[in-house]
């Protein structure tokens, strides 16, 4: 009888055990730049749509500034932009709340967002002019500013998913003077990178700026990652 070849059961083992260890050194890394392209994305796409947004209202003649819009009522400026947003839902603001969508809440501050590093919690009150959250759960958030200038937040994979930090999945642009910039560009609110978008140190606006960062370096998601796995 002719005898049939086959592996051992040591042969297996060590077949698996070099599987495991080209799988434990590879996987991470492959995880590692899916977030990465996965976060990168989806900013460079949320600031496309909110750049849209304002370049159609200019179009059409609509007014851009911030005195213009009270703070109570059926013309809040949120509600004026949604109409240029594809099947947007409005999530409501401070005073009119939808508890119906997977919004920001208000009135929870042990879930609210955090700064940068983590360990200061952002106040409610840069988030209180409304929000809107988008098919494809982008959540945004908006501050109409006292001096001619409204912030958009925008929560990359919305409210429900961490981690909720300034500078990793929350990202602050900054309308002035008829232009969208990146929170941290030139003429903004908050340019010192050195405080506002560092990891290493703790102050209650720290994050704001990094938009700059993520708009400008291709490594920042990469290193941001890396940085909070």
């Amino acid at each position: 009888m002719r005898k049939r070849k086959a592996f051992t059961l040591s042969e297996v083992l060590i077949t698996l055990g070099i599987i495991g260890v080209v799988a434990a050194l590879t996987i991470p890394g492959l995880i590692t730049t899916y977030k990465m392209h996965q976060l990168r994305t989806q900013f460079l796409k949320s600031y496309s749509t909110v750049q849209q947004a304002f370049k159609l209202m200019e179009s059409d003649d609509v007014s851009l500034n911030p005195a213009d819009y009270p703070s109570t009522g059926k013309t809040l400026f949120y509600l004026t932009f949604m109409n240029y947003l594809q099947a947007p839902m409005d999530c409501g603001n401070y005073y009119k709340k939808n508890t119906d969508l997977p919004c920001y809440n208000y009135n929870d501050k042990n879930k609210g967002y955090k700064s940068f590093d983590g360990k200061s919690s952002v106040s409610s009150s840069y988030f209180d002019a409304g929000q809107i959250l988008l098919q494809d759960g982008t959540l945004l958030l908006f501050e109409n500013g006292s001096t001619n200038n409204i912030w958009i937040h925008v929560d990359l994979n919305g409210f429900k998913n961490p981690p909720n930090k300034w500078g990793y999945d929350l990202f602050t642009f900054q309308f002035k003077d008829g232009e969208l910039k990146t929170m941290g560009e030139k003429g903004t609110t908050y340019t010192n990178m050195d405080r506002y978008c560092n990891s290493k140190i703790t102050n209650t606006m720290n994050g704001i700026a990094c938009a700059q960062n993520a708009k400008n370096n291709t490594e920042y998601f990469k290193k941001l990652v890396r940085e909070f796995k």
